[in-house]
């Protein structure tokens, strides 16, 4: 017994031993630590979703919501996992939120949280709409989108052999309010610009209804820029803007009115910027 004792002693103070050890047990625990996070990636988490799709100002009732296993790779922090914190709160102003999606903290607000319509706020003249488009800092090339100038609204989509095609949809489009997430005017104060997500502007009901048309279709992006501007189109095939109404038309959701705006006269290809 004493020889053993001594000899695992000795065992325990081998250098080489110990080092060997300690290696063992170091893989062993990155072993573990990998294999826990695969798991918890890929294991599917059961979520509350849409079980429709549920339009802005919206209060969410327990029928708006169904189950669904999710990977838990594709679960973000700012994913709702109760509905305790859903029920009975409200789809903020200008978020739609898709049937099947996850709700995301930053897409609902009490009642009282909720701003006013902005788009009951908007000046426009008799016969015009007021529509409201996401943007952010990069797609007003730097917060340089300013009220009371002229864009150009440009499409790009793919059609079904994957080929992506680009044009100009409408032209001369007057800005009316730049807003960030709050509703709240981007420059109103000249030391403190606002992060923009949302511009403004009126447009007549056809092209009020083609933009409305182009929300629920997956892979259609706008583009805005400086009325008259050239816009780079890398590899994309140029069509006019009647091919993107027929497009748009072909694909999108039927809404009440169907009727699309004329063809505007000076979309030939563009040159690349």
């Amino acid at each position: 017994m004493k020889n053993f004792s001594i000899g695992l002693k000795r065992f325990f103070t081998n250098k080489n031993v110990v080092t060997i050890l300690l290696v063992i047990v170091i893989l062993g625990v990155l072993y573990w630590g990998y294999t826990s996070s695969i798991k918890k990636q890929t294991n599917p988490v059961n979520m509350p979703v849409a079980a429709r799709k549920i339009n802005p100002k919206t209060k969410i009732t327990g029928e708006d919501i169904v189950f669904k296993q999710i990977p838990g790779s594709m679960i973000s922090e700012n994913a709702l996992r109760s509905t305790n914190t859903i029920i009975d709160k409200y789809t903020n102003i200008n978020v739609t939120i898709p049937e099947g999606s996850l709700f995301y903290r930053d897409w609902l607000a009490d009642e009282d949280k909720i701003p006013g319509n902005w788009i009951e706020q908007l000046d426009v003249e008799n016969g015009e709409y007021g529509y409201y488009m996401n943007v952010n800092v990069a797609s007003t090339l730097g917060n340089n989108v300013l009220p009371d100038t002229y864009i150009d609204i440009y499409m790009k989509a793919r059609d079904e052999s994957g080929t992506i095609f680009f044009g100009k949809l409408m032209k001369n489009v007057k800005v009316l309010v730049v807003h960030d997430g709050n509703g709240n005017d981007v420059f109103a104060d000249p030391n403190d610009v606002k992060v923009p997500e949302k511009i403004g502007f009126a447009v007549k009901q056809d092209m009020y209804t083609l933009l409305k048309k182009s929300e629920d279709i997956n892979g259609v992006e706008l583009i805005i820029a400086p009325r008259g501007s050239t816009v780079p189109t890398q590899d994309y095939v140029i069509v006019t803007s009647a091919t993107l109404r027929d497009y748009i038309d072909a694909h999108a959701t039927t809404i009440e009115e169907d009727a699309i705006p004329e063809e505007i006269d000076d979309n030939e290809p563009i040159p690349a910027g």
